[in-house]
Parts: structure tokens; C-alpha cells; sequence
């Protein structure tokens, strides 16, 4: 493989350079020129071509078709506009009738083939005589002159072109030859501060990069054997170091870790508080069951999550019967114990996932929530729930108490409020025939089912 020196390689990079710029722009500027060339040609064409045009008569075209002396006088004409004009060859005139051109007269005489000839060649054009007649006059330039600009242009390119390529080669031999002697004192410079040698005199020279470059290897040399005087030194502090740092850290790992067993029990036990303080706020602290704020939450969430066709949820109240009496009578520990049997009962006769379900709603008032649940099941569920209390026997006493319940269904689209004012009434009703009752509600009628 070919290996080339700095000296070549400038070179050649610099040729390279030169020879892909200058090409690109030579290209650029020759067909610049041979573009302008040809568009002052064709403005010249359509212009000549135009001024023709307008000088012929449609009438006596018309006539020349048939009149050989009317067609010498066309003849002539054309004669005169191409003689008048040195860079028109030849001028002609065809008449174009159903999409055929058939060649009427030529300047040359011969006006089929001109006209053939014309219509093959690039440097032509038409222009349209005035009146519907079909008529055109057509000329054609002489492309000597177009050729000669080209081949002057072509030639001006390539000698600029050369020019271009003997300066680059030129000026890349004297800037390589500099950069080389620049280069060849820092690499003994290199060599000296390698061997541990005095750094030899720099070569005078421009202020350019490389003398920076010079100026500040000098600078690095000085650097470095301040630093190799001083490397010992700082390999002993740092040993030093290191087993000063190696006991502070082993006294300080003991500590942390002391105080990370201390961190985590105390994090356990806020932990531990949090969730007792959480489980609080929504429960009843006396039976156990979901407080009247956290069952409001879940039914929230379950009316927003009903889509229409789909079964709704449905919702009992229940109310302990006579449970004034009960305080009135037994004392309010014997009611709360029935606060808390009570709510026992619900819980289990729910069971399942739906025991979590069970809410105490207020005083001796509970709530169960049944999602998905259609009202005639519900009525079937809350009749249960009132046999199953009314199976209790509570206390020391054999305490006997009953149940009043309230169902209703929430639809898909109605309001949480309007259903629990639904279920409300239907929990009065039940009341009111007598109590130890299940009434259903539903839109605006009741039934009373136990």
C-alpha cells in the first residue's frame, strides 16, 4: 500500500481541493453562460419571428397557394427578412390545417425540405400571422455563431481551469515545505524532553498556531518536571491519607448502620400508626363496619362507573326497630352491644367480597351497597338480612330486636342522591306498616315484600 508524506499529502489534498472547487465552478460559470447564450438566442428568435409574422398578409398568403406570381412575391419577401437579418438562414411560412403543417413558401427555395430540415433543428421558431387562417412564419438561425460562443466558453473554462491547478500546486509546494521545518523542530523538542535533555533554541518564525503550539509544549515541559519532583511527595501523602480515611470510614459505617437499624424501626411504627389512623377515618370505631364517609366514596364510585344497559347498583337501609327502647330500657351498653351484634350479622349474611360492603349510616342506621346487583335480587338479599336478625339473641337478657329495610336501584344517569332519597322513603314505609318489613322501591311506587 502506497504510504505518502505530510509534504504529499498537502499536496495532493490542495490539488484535490483545487481541481473539485475550480471544476464545480468552472461547470458553473460555462453553463451559466452557454444558458444565457442560448435565452438571448431565443428572445432574439421569438422577436424576429414575431416582426415577420406581422408583415405577412393573410390574403396574400391565401392567394400564393394559388397564384405562382403572388407566390414569387412571397418568396421574395422572405428573401428580403432573412437578407435583413445575418443571423437568420432561412425564413418559411406553412399553414397548419387539422393538425397537419403543409409548407407554404421558404426563403430558400426548396421549401419542403427547409422546412423539414427547420422544424428537425433546435435554433427554429413560429410565430402565429395575424387572422384565423392557420397561417405561421417560421425562421431558422445560423448555429455557427451559437457554436463558436460555446467553444469559446469551453475553452476560456479550461484554461482558467489550469491556471488554477499550477497556483494550488505552487502555493501547496511552499506552505508544506514551512509546515514540515515547523513540524521537524517540535519533533526534536519532543525527542529532547524525552531523553530528559535541555529543550533545543526554536526556529524563528511567524506567530501562527504552531509557534502557540511551541510556546506552550515548552510551558507543559517546565510543568512536567515540577511534577515529577513533586509525584513522590504526593504518593506518601496519599498513603497517608488513604489510612486516615480507611478508619474514619470503618467508624463511620458502624454509625450509620446503627442509624439506619433506629431509622427503620421508627419508619415501621409511623408506618403502622398511619395505617391504624387511616383504617380510622373510615370506620365505625364500635362495630367495625365502613363509616358514613367512606361508603359515601364508594358509591360515588360505583355510580360513575355504571354504563347504560348494564345492571346498576342497588342500595339497602336498614334501621333497628325500637332501638330507643332498647337504650331507654336495657341502658346504652346494651344497646351498643346491639349496635355491634347487629352489624356482626349484616357482615356475615353478606360474606364474601361484599362484606367489606357493610356501613353503619348513622345512629342505629346501616347501609349495604350491592354492585351489579338488580333490585328483585337485592329485595331477595335484604329479606335474608331480616331473618337473619331476627334470629339474634343478644345479651344476658336473650335480647330479641328486628330489622326495617329499604331497597332501591340506582339507574345508569341518575343521581346518587335521588336514589338514596328513594330508599329513604321506602325505609319509612317499611315503618310504618309495622316495622320487621322489607319495602322495594322503585321509581315512584313501593312494594312491600316481607
Amino acid at each position: 500500500m502506497l504510504s505518502l508524506g505530510i509534504r504529499h499529502r498537502l499536496l495532493v489534498s490542495h490539488l484535490f481541493a483545487v481541481v473539485v472547487l475550480a471544476g464545480a465552478f468552472g461547470a458553473f460559470v460555462y453553463y451559466t453562460a452557454a444558458q444565457q447564450v442560448i435565452e438571448r438566442l431565443h428572445v432574439q428568435q421569438t422577436g424576429s419571428v414575431a416582426l415577420i409574422a406581422q408583415s405577412l398578409d393573410p390574403a396574400m398568403l391565401d392567394a400564393a397557394a394559388s397564384d405562382a406570381t403572388v407566390h414569387r412575391a412571397l418568396v421574395a419577401h422572405l428573401q428580403a427578412a432573412a437578407h435583413n437579418n445575418s443571423d437568420i438562414d432561412r425564413v418559411y411560412v406553412i399553414r397548419r390545417v387539422a393538425g397537419a403543417d403543409r409548407v407554404l413558401a421558404s426563403s430558400d427555395g426548396d421549401s419542403a425540405q427547409a422546412a423539414r430540415d427547420s422544424a428537425q433543428s433546435g435554433a427554429t421558431a413560429l410565430a402565429a400571422v395575424a387572422g384565423d387562417h392557420g397561417y405561421f412564419a417560421g425562421i431558422e438561425m445560423h448555429g455557427s455563431e451559437v457554436r463558436e460562443k460555446l467553444y469559446i466558453l469551453r475553452l476560456s473554462a479550461a484554461l482558467a481551469f489550469l491556471v488554477c491547478v499550477l497556483a494550488a500546486l505552487v502555493l501547496s509546494r511552499h506552505l508544506a515545505g514551512r509546515f514540515l521545518a515547523r513540524i521537524g523542530d517540535l519533533a526534536a523538542r519532543c525527542r529532547a524532553l524525552a531523553n530528559g535533555e535541555p529543550l533545543p533554541p526554536r526556529r524563528p518564525g511567524p506567530r501562527d498556531e504552531l509557534d502557540d503550539l511551541a510556546h506552550e509544549f515548552d510551558a507543559m515541559a517546565g510543568r512536567l518536571r515540577h511534577a515529577a519532583q513533586g509525584r513522590e511527595q504526593a504518593h506518601a501523602a496519599l498513603r497517608e491519607a488513604n489510612e486516615r480515611l480507611e478508619s474514619r470510614v470503618l467508624s463511620r459505617t458502624a454509625e450509620l448502620e446503627g442509624a439506619t437499624v433506629k431509622l427503620r424501626n421508627e419508619i415501621e411504627s409511623r408506618v403502622h400508626v398511619e395505617a391504624l389512623l387511616a383504617e380510622a377515618a373510615l370506620t365505625d370505631s364500635l362495630t367495625g363496619l365502613l363509616n358514613r364517609r367512606a361508603m359515601m366514596e364508594m358509591l360515588g364510585q360505583g355510580a360513575a362507573q355504571l354504563e347504560p344497559g348494564e345492571p346498576g347498583l342497588s342500595v339497602i337501609v336498614a334501621d333497628i326497630d325500637y332501638f330507643k327502647r332498647v337504650n331507654d330500657v336495657h341502658g346504652h351498653a346494651v344497646g351498643d352491644q346491639v349496635l355491634a351484634a347487629v352489624a356482626n350479622r349484616l357482615r356475615e349474611s353478606c360474606g364474601g367480597a361484599q362484606q367489606h360492603n357493610v356501613a353503619r349510616w348513622g345512629g342505629e342506621e346501616f347501609l349495604i351497597l350491592l354492585p351489579g346487583v338488580r333490585l328483585a335480587a337485592a329485595c331477595k338479599r335484604a329479606e335474608q338480612l331480616r331473618r337473619d336478625v331476627a334470629a339474634l339473641r343478644i345479651g344476658a337478657d336473650a335480647l330479641h330486636v328486628s330489622l326495617s329495610l329499604g331497597v332501591a336501584e340506582l339507574m345508569a344517569g341518575e343521581a346518587l342522591d335521588v336514589c338514596l332519597r328513594r330508599c329513604d322513603q321506602a325505609l319509612y314505609r317499611a315503618k310504618d306498616a309495622g316495622r320487621d318489613t322489607v319495602v322495594a322501591a322503585q321509581g315512584a311506587l313501593f312494594a312491600t315484600m316481607s
